[in-house]
């Protein structure tokens, strides 16, 4: 994941530091930044990092930190935030050119190629576990499937993914969807929950 240039950003870090100049992410888990482009290039890890917002593109992009499995961090970029928060794990880069036995001991070039990968990761509320709940890949888990388990609570929902109102493609509008339309039945139910 990679940021072809130095955009301008602003760096929070977790001990209430605020720094604001350039910034590129770097090695997957590393801010380069400098505070002017004259000025020489700084490493930050994010460990060390509450969040960094880029202006890379029409908007902000803010990138966390994110326990994506046990154990096991990824810098993510934010895409809704709200009851259920959904983050995207971008992976870019180049495979190279492979050779490969052919008939009659032949040696055949299969070409290198790009790829651009689109893990989709929610969770609910601040501290919630996070979900995989796929990929822009061809094989990668039953988005339907796992979509329609992860919003059961909302069945309206549940509805417009099972008869394919709603894709994998449409990920974006399915977290919006839900914290629209499904969060008020949450806050209703958790008032009626402490009312004695």
């Amino acid at each position: 994941m990679g940021i072809a240039q130095k955009d301008v950003a602003t760096l929070y870090f977790k001990d209430g530091k605020k720094l604001t100049g350039f910034a590129k992410l770097i090695n997957g888990n590393q801010v380069k930044f400098k505070k002017s482009k004259s000025d020489k290039a700084e490493k930050f890890h994010f460990d060390n990092l509450e969040q960094v917002v880029i202006n890379d593109k029409e908007k902000a992009s803010t990138y966390i930190y994110l326990e994506t499995r046990k154990g096991y961090f990824n810098v993510v970029r934010e895409l809704e935030i709200g009851t259920v928060n959904l983050y995207v794990l971008e992976q870019t880069g180049y495979s190279s050119p492979m050779f490969v036995g052919g008939a009659n001991g032949q040696m055949n070039m299969m070409h290198g190629n790009y790829y651009d990968i689109k893990n989709l990761y929610v969770s609910k509320g601040v501290n919630g576990e996070v979900t995989y709940l796929g990929s822009n890949q061809l094989f990668s888990k039953n988005f339907k499937n796992a979509a329609s388990d992860y919003f059961a609570d909302c069945p309206e929902l549940v509805a417009k993914i099972q008869n394919k109102e709603y894709r994998k493609k449409h990920v974006k509008d399915i977290v919006h969807f839900y914290n629209l339309k499904c969060n008020g039945q949450h806050v209703v139910l958790t008032k009626q929950i402490k009312t004695p």
